[in-house]
């Protein structure tokens, strides 16, 4: 019968253990985050974009629902003092923006994301986001290579 006992306290004590565990995970391990923006970039824009975060004086990104807004210049930069973009899974909008303000959705395969960087000037660092757009060349080789 002590054996029994022994058996069930090992059993018990498994289990309470793998609960802990379990707990610990949920609460410790980062959860799973997308990137959320909504590019607006001026109609007819093709060519490098550009978008650099930690800028002293420049705005905080604006946000529509879950998305951050990035409205780009015409030259297809962006400044905000927003600290650091979002990273996890892409799930991006891109629209080119007329002069009235209406957007058009641009299908991402005219779209080719080409990383992220950094720069540092003293304590200063500006983390930036690099992609490209275009009109003409939209296709699976220019969403993977840019070209």
């Amino acid at each position: 019968m002590a054996k029994n006992h022994k058996y069930s306290y090992r059993i018990i004590f498994t289990i309470i253990a793998v609960a802990v565990v379990f707990g610990l995970a949920i609460v410790f391990l980062p959860k799973s985050s997308s990137t959320n923006d909504k590019f607006l970039i001026p109609e007819g824009y093709e060519g490098d974009i550009q978008v650099n975060y930690n800028v002293a004086g420049a705005p905080k990104l604006e946000k529509e629902g879950e998305f951050d807004v990035i409205p780009l210049r015409a030259d297809g930069t962006y400044d905000t003092s927003t600290p650091d973009m979002e990273y996890g899974l892409v799930t991006d909008q891109y629209y080119y923006v007329d002069q009235d303000g209406r957007r058009t959705p641009i299908d991402h395969s005219c779209i080719h994301v080409k990383g992220n960087g950094t720069s540092e000037v003293g304590s200063i660092i500006t983390k930036h986001q690099y992609l490209k757009v275009t009109r003409t060349k939209c296709g699976e080789q220019f969403q993977s290579w840019g070209t």
